[in-house]
């Protein structure tokens, strides 16, 4: 299961911060950590000659040489859109050619333009839908709030170090879903409060044209659509596509919700500090309170927990544009080393007692909405 979260900001924060946090000082260069921009610089010693060495006597000459540091990286000045090939900047070549012919879609992973097995759910499958609420609110919360997800009766969220050393990250967040960048919408297929199983799909869409510029964080101001990319047109099934992301079960016992567990996933392209990491969560779910008995009318005090692995971490950092990271300083591996100073594993999902996997907790709000059918293209 997938979430995207579309949106990017300045690459400098995240490195900015993160050297503050792991080094202690500045001590002009002896100790601390070492980083790609210190050994870039090099030293020209040059040759000496010790004083009273004669012609023809190389006794007392000692030649270091010099340091040549060699010619600039012509790959250094290629754009997010190019790609070094034999020591030059080419252009990427688009997905599936660029175009994929009516009818089909791209499948990214196989690189080849392809026709649906399944068909997308008609639209008042949600615009039908009394339940649909739209996320108002969405905050990484800090690392003394969270699910418990290793069962020893205390918040997990290490995560939550980030909001720490960047507040700025919940700024963009907010900011989102405020002007509507930002839209999830949570489609449960039936309300019940008595305990009885139902499942809620997570979309993904748009503020509706006839309410373009409205206050997203107030849902009932606004109206919405549905993107046909929250649903799995590459299902290997036939019939009506899956949504991406889906909480199975969900429950509600009185005003409490809870969703989802450890069969969970989905992908989260978060935008923190500087670098949209596409964050693969597993183990997620939902809890909050809501209201009321016949509809979903909001939620309060909620959160979407879940854990991301060290190797995934480090996935979503390989991933991120050379340019993005040009104003930093600072290469990929250094980076990783920052953040994996700050952002240490606390859950073990493999059972070796070895914690692998960071555990993360975002607060939630929703509130019931409208959606008038899917995004225009």
């Amino acid at each position: 299961m997938r979430l995207y979260i579309p949106r990017s900001l300045m690459a400098s924060g995240l490195a900015a911060s993160m050297v503050l946090a792991g080094c202690g000082s500045d001590d002009g260069g002896t100790g601390g950590t070492t980083t790609s921009a210190d050994t870039a610089s090099t030293t020209d010693s040059g040759s000496t000659q010790a004083d009273g060495a004669g012609a023809g006597s190389d006794a007392g000459t000692t030649d270091a040489g010099a340091t040549d540091a060699g010619a600039p990286d012509p790959c250094d000045k290629c754009t997010d859109n190019q790609e070094c090939v034999d020591k030059k900047c080419v252009d990427k070549k688009p997905p599936c050619g660029g175009k994929c012919a009516e009818g089909e879609i791209c499948d990214l992973e196989k690189d080849k333009c392809v026709k649906p097995s399944c068909t997308l759910p008609e639209a008042k499958t949600f615009t039908g839908n009394k339940n649909i609420n739209k996320v108002t609110k969405l905050t990484i919360l800090s690392d003394k709030e969270g699910c418990d997800l290793d069962d020893d009766a205390a918040p997990n969220n290490v995560l939550g170090k980030i909001v720490g050393i960047y507040p700025a990250a919940n700024t963009a967040l907010g900011d989102a879903v405020k002007d509507g960048t930002l839209v999830l919408i949570m489609a449960p297929d039936a309300w019940k409060t008595d305990k009885t199983e139902f499942t809620t799909d997570l979309l993904i869409g748009d503020v509706d044209p006839s309410t373009k510029g409205c206050d997203a964080t107030a849902a009932d101001k606004c109206k919405y659509t549905v993107a046909d990319s929250s649903y799995d047109q590459l299902f290997s099934g036939k019939g009506t596509c899956p949504a991406k992301v889906t909480f199975d079960p969900t429950t509600v016992d009185g005003d409490k919700i809870k969703a989802g567990g450890d069969k969970q996933k989905f992908e989260l392209n978060l935008p923190v500090v500087g670098i949209n990491l596409k964050l693969t969560i597993s183990k997620a779910q939902i809890s909050g309170t809501v209201s009321d008995k016949t509809n979903w009318k909001d939620t309060k005090k909620g959160m979407l927990c879940g854990v991301l692995s060290k190797s995934d971490l480090d996935k979503a950092i390989d991933a991120v544009p050379a340019d993005a990271l040009k104003d930093t300083g600072f290469d990929k591996a250094t980076i990783k080393s920052l953040i994996g100073s700050v952002l240490a594993a606390d859950i073990d999902t493999d059972g070796d007692k070895t914690p692998d996997a960071i555990s993360v907790a975002l607060g939630m709000e929703t509130m019931a909405a409208t959606v008038t059918g899917y995004t225009k293209k």
